[in-house]
């Protein structure tokens, strides 16, 4: 298994940018993967890729130097075993609100006798050399993310951080806007004050802060803060930002409102 660049840079507590890949179609993967990001993150949660679209993502992601992450659709052992079989680099669990649910997704990504994962590295053992090349590091290698966006998690904030094996921890601003009461307020000062407090518990235990940003600005103020992961914009964004440029500057040149 190649050395996963992106858990050396949070071992080294380096910052790291990355960004969303959430259409199944191997030329925009492709595409994405030679912008550079450190990271992209695959999206099964809120996009509807099968496990099979998602194998073609990844072969189409297969020369990016970014290490390449998934975000499950759950903490479901079955899906991040198959997740990592196909070739992840690591994954992303959203919705995790305890240690017992972190020490779960932790467990999923690990053989035994660390954790449960079932061995079957069907394209993953290929292209590290091997199946028995590939299990030597990847209980090393993977990345582990757990996603905090519920105010039960941060009750329990403390317990999830301390459960070993955790690589970091992400931040999903809106859904914990909506949990903390504010669906049509998502910029709401309680939720900054929300996010600030899983940074400071991150800090404490020193696990890898990070939040899906969106923006570089947004980016920027949360890695000057101390975030070492952080999102800017994704493959459906990017087109989005691209069409509403064309949008106005042909409304320019026509003389349109």
């Amino acid at each position: 298994m190649r050395i996963n660049s992106l858990k050396a840079k949070l071992r080294a507590g380096h910052a790291a940018v990355g960004s969303l890949v959430s259409v199944a179609e191997p030329f925009i993967a492709e595409v994405m993967g030679a912008a550079n990001f450190d990271f992209l993150i695959v999206d099964t949660e809120h996009c509807p890729l099968s496990i099979h679209q998602l194998q073609t993502v990844l072969i189409a992601l297969r020369s990016t130097d970014s290490t390449v992450l998934v975000r499950a659709k759950g903490n479901d052992t079955t899906d991040i075993k198959q997740i990592l079989d196909v070739g992840a680099d690591g994954v992303i669990i959203p919705n995790v609100s305890d240690r017992t649910q972190c020490a779960a997704a932790v467990a999923a990504t690990k053989y035994p006798p660390v954790g449960i994962r079932g061995f079957g590295p069907r394209r993953a053992g290929r292209i590290a050399g091997g199946a028995a090349t590939y299990a030597s590091s990847a209980d090393d290698q993977v990345v582990v993310i757990v996603m905090v966006e519920q105010r039960e998690a941060l009750e329990n904030l403390d317990e999830i951080l301390s459960t070993p094996g955790l690589d970091a921890i992400m931040v999903g601003p809106a859904d914990l806007a909506v949990s903390l009461g504010y669906l049509h307020d998502l910029s709401n000062p309680a939720v900054d004050a929300a996010i600030e407090q899983v940074l400071h518990g991150c800090k404490k235990h020193s696990v890898p802060f990070g939040i899906f940003t969106g923006s570089a600005e947004r980016a920027e103020r949360w890695i000057t803060r101390g975030a070492q992961l952080a999102t800017i914009g994704g493959d459906v964004p990017f087109i989005d930002e691209g069409i509403e440029r064309a949008r106005q500057d042909i409304s320019r040149i026509l003389g349109r409102p």
